[in-house]
């Protein structure tokens, strides 16, 4: 094998070679020493593929040739570069223990997601970071993201991350996926209130304060854009056409839907209309008791009705929810469980307060005991 021969193959062409038996053991374990004048990018590719053979001397050969006679700048090139074979550039993932050089392989589109899958179940700790960082691929490929949570060491930072991407990207996706599907059954099951089930009188307070915000309300009536959409446009595509006082109807007489959207409203005329529907259920009673993101008056209007107040599992999500004020909420600890009491006085996502009271009624109650 003269020089003007080899500088005529490329690493495809030679590991064709080398798998067909054409070259003599003496003459690949020359090559698995770097002693071939090939160009360094034929060189890396050959030396990757006997780095894993079943010869342990070839394999130790090559391997110690990539570390120690090949520059990592020309390792972290071919890493990086696109228009190489995805199998070569696997095989490299596969033998490196340059953490720069698996960086590149990592962010190279040619590098297949099974192969960083692969990786990410043994990575170490420098490289787990790179691989969870990577939110494109593994929004391609969410397999990659449960390999790394299967790697034995990965680290507790890169867990949290990963815990993270998958709750961001995947599992919430699933909920507001299920929750838009039971809404839209919920809706088609239950039509909203007529005027002659649901009388406005419970609700003329309410529609007396609105009339304020109707100088600034859209033009565009509800019942104008109902005809026009022909259902096909979401409810809250509606909502920006129309006015405050169609709104506080909407949530005294909408279905499930309708109540579950306009509780979150800032207006608390609008939110308190949701809390007056007459069918609002106690299982949304007490999903809204457990909401941060809905107005004081809402979590108040549900702390001063005495029906909901008799459900203890309304009263226990009140107490366990830092938005609700603490005149609402203090009153009701006496009358919990000494499981709960022991659970909201550990609590550090409630009030200062509201933990220091529970603490305190959870004593009395166990001298008592």
């Amino acid at each position: 094998m003269t020089a003007t021969t080899t500088g005529e193959l490329t690493a495809s062409a030679l590991i064709g070679l080398i798998e067909s038996g054409t070259y003599p053991r003496e003459i690949v374990t020359t090559i698995a020493r770097g002693f071939l004048p090939l160009p360094q990018e034929d060189l890396i590719g050959v030396l990757a593929y006997l780095a894993l053979q079943s010869d342990e001397e070839l394999a130790g050969f090559a391997r110690a040739s990539l570390e120690s006679e090949v520059p990592t700048r020309a390792l972290f090139e071919y890493a990086s570069n696109e228009r190489n074979a995805a199998d070569h550039l696997a095989r490299l993932l596969l033998v490196t223990r340059n953490n720069l050089v698996l960086e590149a392989l990592i962010r190279n589109k040619t590098v297949s997601d099974t192969a960083i899958a692969d990786l990410a179940r043994r990575a170490d700790a420098h490289v787990q970071e790179v691989v969870v960082i990577n939110q494109a691929r593994i929004l391609r490929a969410p397999e990659i993201l449960e390999a790394l949570l299967e790697n034995p060491a990965l680290s507790p930072d890169v867990r949290r991350r990963a815990l993270e991407t998958k709750e961001e990207f995947f599992e919430k996706k699933a909920r507001l996926q299920q929750i838009e599907e039971e809404a839209a059954a919920a809706a088609a099951e239950e039509p909203p209130l007529t005027e002659d089930e649901a009388p406005l009188d419970a609700i003329a307070d309410l529609l007396e304060k609105a009339a304020v915000f109707e100088e600034t309300a859209p033009t565009v009536q509800l019942a104008e854009l109902e005809k026009q959409d022909d259902r096909k446009a979401a409810l809250w595509a509606r909502l920006n056409f129309m006015t405050v006082a169609e709104k506080v109807q909407l949530a005294f007489r909408g279905d499930k839907t309708a109540r579950m959207l306009l509780v979150r409203e800032r207006n608390k005329l609008i939110c308190s209309g949701v809390m007056r529907n007459p069918r609002i259920s106690e299982t949304e009673v007490e999903q809204i008791a457990g909401m941060r993101n809905v107005e004081d008056e809402v979590l108040r209007l549900i702390g001063m009705r005495r029906d909901w107040m008799s459900k203890y599992n309304i009263m226990l999500t009140l107490c366990r929810n830092p938005k609700v004020p603490l005149g609402v909420v203090l009153p009701l600890i006496n009358r919990l469980t000494l499981r709960d009491l022991k659970g909201l006085k550990d609590d550090r996502g409630v009030q200062n307060a509201v933990r220091e009271m529970a603490r305190k009624t959870y004593l009395m109650k166990t001298q008592k005991n």
